[in-house]
C-alpha cells in the first residue's frame, strides 16, 4: 500500500511541476514575442506564439496576440484560424471579431486581386478599396462564392464587434465601412444576398 501512495506521490509531483514548468515557459514565451511585436520584429514574434501554443493552446491571449501578429504579417488565411480559436477560448472579446473581420476582408482581396498584387496596410479604407491597389481579375462562379464568404463573414464580425463594444470610439466608421463592405458583397454574389446590418 506504501508503495502504490509513492507511485501516486511522485506521478501528481512530476505532473504539477512539469504543469508549473510549461506555465513559465508560456509566460516568458509570450512576455518575448510581445517585446518583438512591438519593435516590428513579426516574423521572431509569430514563431515565439506559436511555440508557447505548442506548450498550452487554450490561453486566449496568445491565439488572440498570434491572430493579431499574422493580420501584421499579411497572412490571412491562419490568421483567421487562429482567430476563431481565440474566440472559441473567450466568446466576449469585442477586438478579437474586430481583427477577425480585417483578416476576412483581406482574405477576400487576396482573392479578388490574386497574392501577388496584395495592399499595403494593415486595414483595408474607402480610399485604397477604390484606388489602383483593387484592380479586379475575372472570377469564377466558385471564386465569387468564396470572395461573397468572407465579405459576409467580415460584415457579420464587424457587427459582432460593435454589439459587444457598444461604446466603441470608431462606431460609426466601422458602421460606414460595414455599408461599404455589402457595396463589394453585391458586386461579388452570385445570388442576390439580402443586405446585412446591425439593428
Amino acid at each position: 500500500m506504501k508503495k502504490i501512495f509513492l507511485i501516486f506521490t511522485i506521478l501528481f509531483v512530476s505532473v504539477l511541476s512539469t504543469a508549473c514548468i510549461n506555465n513559465l515557459a508560456v509566460q516568458e514565451l509570450n512576455t518575448k514575442a510581445k517585446e518583438y511585436l512591438d519593435a516590428g520584429e513579426l516574423d521572431k514574434a509569430i514563431c515565439r506564439y506559436k511555440s508557447s501554443l505548442d506548450l498550452d493552446n487554450t490561453i486566449f491571449e496568445t491565439n488572440y496576440n498570434l491572430g493579431v501578429a499574422l493580420v501584421s504579417a499579411k497572412e490571412y488565411s491562419e490568421a483567421i484560424d487562429v482567430l476563431k480559436k481565440a474566440i472559441s477560448i473567450n466568446p466576449s472579446f469585442a477586438d478579437t471579431y474586430y481583427s477577425l473581420a480585417v483578416a476576412l476582408e483581406n482574405e477576400a482581396y487576396e482573392k479578388v486581386n490574386g497574392e501577388q498584387n496584395t495592399k499595403v496596410q494593415e486595414e483595408p479604407t474607402e480610399e485604397n478599396i477604390k484606388s489602383e491597389v483593387f484592380k479586379n481579375k475575372e472570377l469564377t462562379k466558385e471564386e465569387k462564392e468564396e470572395v461573397s464568404k468572407y465579405f459576409l463573414e467580415a460584415i457579420d464580425n464587424y457587427n459582432k464587434y460593435l454589439s459587444l463594444n457598444a461604446s466603441a470610439e470608431d462606431k460609426s466608421d466601422v458602421a460606414a465601412h460595414i455599408e461599404t463592405l455589402n457595396g463589394e458583397l453585391l458586386k461579388y454574389s452570385v445570388t442576390e444576398p439580402s443586405i446585412k446590418t446591425e439593428d
